[in-house]
């Protein structure tokens, strides 16, 4: 695909229909999702001043140096008058702006926690339907609650900078859980050695083997695993276990100063390394299957809770129910089974 063949335009206007739920949606998302188009997903998420948007800017260079057509979702905080991106329109594409082909677009997280949009997974697949091939999403940057967008890309990268402390350490239950590559960006400062040997410790308690893919034989070493917890292994359930299979996948740690592009082709052979070992395991395949089932089951959810949040009957309906509650008339598992027959009735 090249920028001559993108209607910058329409595809603008379609995401903006789908991000406000317009009539036309519907349209689009139909034709956006027969689409045989294909795309591999990146993430980019980190605390807040980490660099993520210049380490973005470097990537997408990169990747449109390559060949490759490239759309960048920045998700922002929301304003909380007009529901907008704070940052909407502040320039970040400095270096990838010599390459017309790179599509941007800014989204509001509209108050969603998790780092990304309530519409970004619906978003994506209009991106793959226009003829991008890799699609790059930023996150917001809030910190330790920053990880939903593990259940929207391809390919993680979580994004450190030196000096964290023991930030890396309360983040081992969140950001630390959560990426297949990790990165040290503005690695000349001071501390960046150190900072990166620490991360390489805290992935050292939870992986076997060295960064990258790993093979093993089960069969000659069955007791391999035991050398890790069963809850190290839930954890990285999708990075392989070596009690059972012939290649997992670890984590690299790397340096990068993103200003100058230092380190920025190995962090992209990086993530592409992990690409081509979960599509050669179908990991991906099992990925999206799964998000797919997620995103229906919160539509679903949605769709049958909106009676009571809108400002009807509906509403009334769910007052009612709470006051009888209030009054120790009936239990919330009495009340919801009453709503719930309430929807099937309306329904039928």
């Amino acid at each position: 695909m090249t920028s001559s063949r993108l209607d910058r335009r329409a595809l603008a206007r379609d995401i903006s229909a789908v991000e406000n739920r317009l009539p036309s949606s519907g349209a689009i998302l139909r034709a956006a999702y027969s689409s045989r188009g294909s795309a591999f997903v990146i993430g980019i998420t980190g605390p807040p001043g980490a660099g993520k948007s210049t380490l973005v800017d470097a990537l997408a260079a990169h990747w449109a140096a390559n060949g490759e057509a490239v759309a960048v979702l920045a998700v922002d905080p929301s304003s909380p008058y007009s529901g907008g991106a704070l940052l909407g329109d502040r320039i970040r594409m400095e270096r990838s702006a010599e390459y017309p082909g790179i599509y941007f677009r800014s989204l509001s997280s509209r108050g969603h926690v998790g780092g990304v949009s309530s519409t970004t997974a619906e978003i994506l697949p209009l991106l793959v339907h226009a003829g991008f091939t890799r699609i790059v999403i930023e996150t917001v940057g809030a910190g330790q609650a920053d990880i939903d967008v593990v259940n929207l890309a391809d390919c993680v990268v979580v994004v450190s900078v030196p000096g964290l402390g023991d930030q890396v350490q309360a983040s081992k239950a969140g950001l630390m859980e959560i990426g297949d590559v990790y990165v040290i960006n503005k690695s000349d400062r001071p501390g960046g050695r150190s900072t990166l040997a620490e991360i390489d410790r805290a992935l050292a308690t939870r992986y076997m083997g060295q960064p990258g893919v790993n093979r093993w034989d089960p069969a000659s070493d069955p007791d391999s695993a035991g050398t890790l917890s069963l809850g190290v292994r839930a954890l990285n359930f999708r990075h392989g276990d070596p009690g059972s299979e012939s290649t997992t996948w670890r984590p690299p740690v790397l340096e990068t100063v993103a200003p100058t592009g230092a380190g920025t082709t190995e962090l992209a052979d990086a993530a592409e390394a992990f690409l081509r070992w979960a599509t050669t395991t179908s990991r991906i395949a099992r990925k999206r299957q799964h998000h797919i089932e997620q995103h229906l089951l919160r539509l679903l959810t949605a769709r049958l809770i909106e009676p009571f949040v809108t400002p009807k009957e509906g509403t009334s309906s769910l007052a009612r129910q709470a006051q009888r509650i209030a009054n120790g008339q009936m239990s919330p598992q009495e009340a919801a089974e009453e709503l719930a027959l309430l929807v099937i009735r309306r329904s039928a």
